[in-house]
């Protein structure tokens, strides 16, 4: 795994109380159930779990992998672990501590699988990719997308197109991902530029173990 710079520095958070911590955590346990009913948080990685929550909060007492604040989350690893029920209830969480009005720019997230992000661009062309250059986003299923996908016959990689545009505003937007993808399989499908940029994007967290689908 590509090792990871922890940077303490940052724009402000509002910060709990040591209550309002035991709260916030049943909160962020809560997220889980209302994604996926059966969740299971035994049979989850618990550092994975704890980092995710020091990374909302930027609590360097449970961040045990080292997570940087500033920096989205890279989910990989192989089908049926867990990859998407965990970012898409830390987008759940997030979007929730929106609506109670903490501040914090990386609160709120949009959710797209990069399949449908490319089927945009096939129906409606490079413009409408624009939008996606902002706001805190979420790409689910990573490397599944047709590449290139085509526009009246123009082919693009869109998701290589999209994250440049999300590099050049990576101090004001996230981006989150969950993938199959290894790390060494990012420069073959979307560019060693793209690979050298997600080093500056992403914290890299890797599911292991045995599928947790029934």
């Amino acid at each position: 795994m590509i090792e990871q710079v922890t940077r303490l520095q940052g724009r402000p958070f509002t910060q709990p109380t040591s209550v309002d911590k035991v709260n916030e955590a049943k909160r962020f346990r809560e997220a889980f159930l209302k994604v996926e009913p059966h969740f299971d948080a035994a049979k989850a990685d618990r550092d994975i779990l704890n980092s995710i929550f020091a990374w909302v909060w930027k609590d360097d007492s449970c961040n045990t992998l080292g997570f940087d604040y500033n920096k989205g989350l890279y989910f990989y690893g192989s089908l049926g672990l867990g990859k998407s029920i965990t970012l898409k209830a830390l987008q759940q969480y997030m979007n929730d501590l929106k609506r109670r009005d903490y501040k914090d720019w990386r609160l709120g997230m949009w959710w797209k699988t990069a399949s449908e992000l490319a089927n945009l661009y096939a129906c409606k062309g490079q413009p409408a990719l624009i939008g996606y250059a902002t706001d805190n986003l979420c790409v689910d299923e990573l490397g599944r997308e047709p590449i290139p996908a085509l526009n009246y016959g123009t082919p693009m990689n869109v998701l290589q197109f999209l994250f440049q545009l999300r590099y050049d505003k990576r101090k004001e937007y996230l981006t989150h991902v969950t993938t199959n993808l290894e790390i060494d399989k990012i420069a073959p499908m979307y560019g060693d530029y793209i690979a050298d940029r997600f080093l500056e994007m992403f914290n890299f967290v890797e599911f292991k173990g045995k599928s947790l689908r029934r």
